[in-house]
């Protein structure tokens, strides 16, 4: 047997598992485009919760809050060490998501309390960080 026919088919199994390692690890364009997604569903969340607190009582108004609490940290877990390339020179990266999730629990609080203005103020300025990551994780041409 020649060597050329030796190395074929070890070569062939290298490119092909190279291939699967590729199909595997997600392109940063496919990162920054699961990021935008994320932002986005947490933006709905965010825009029920506060529709809900215009329209409904504490327990719907806590279980809306909630949801989107969940939606952020979900971004946090899965964004927060890894940061898309569009992030890699924000300074406020990391702390923006403790300062929202901190901002959620006083929201939380105030709604059992029962202060829907309260409620109203403090969530008011997690919209500006929603459309600020949003525009800047928005695809090319948007």
């Amino acid at each position: 047997m020649s060597f050329g026919r030796a190395v074929r088919p070890q070569s062939q199994v290298v490119l092909a598992a190279l291939f699967v390692l590729a199909l595997a690890m997600p392109a940063r364009g496919e990162e920054l485009a699961d990021f935008h997604a994320a932002v986005e569903q947490a933006t709905a969340e965010y825009r029920v919760a506060k529709a809900t607190l215009e329209t409904r009582g504490q327990a719907e108004t806590a279980a809306a809050v909630h949801r989107f609490r969940d939606a952020w940290q979900g971004i946090n877990e899965r964004f927060g060490k890894n940061r898309p390339a569009a992030f890699a020179d924000d300074e406020q990266y990391d702390s923006m998501f403790m300062l929202v999730d901190m901002r959620l629990v006083g929201v939380l609080l105030v709604i059992d309390m029962g202060n829907r203005d309260a409620a109203r103020d403090g969530l008011a300025p997690i919209e500006e960080t929603l459309s600020r990551l949003s525009a800047r994780s928005a695809p090319a041409g948007r």
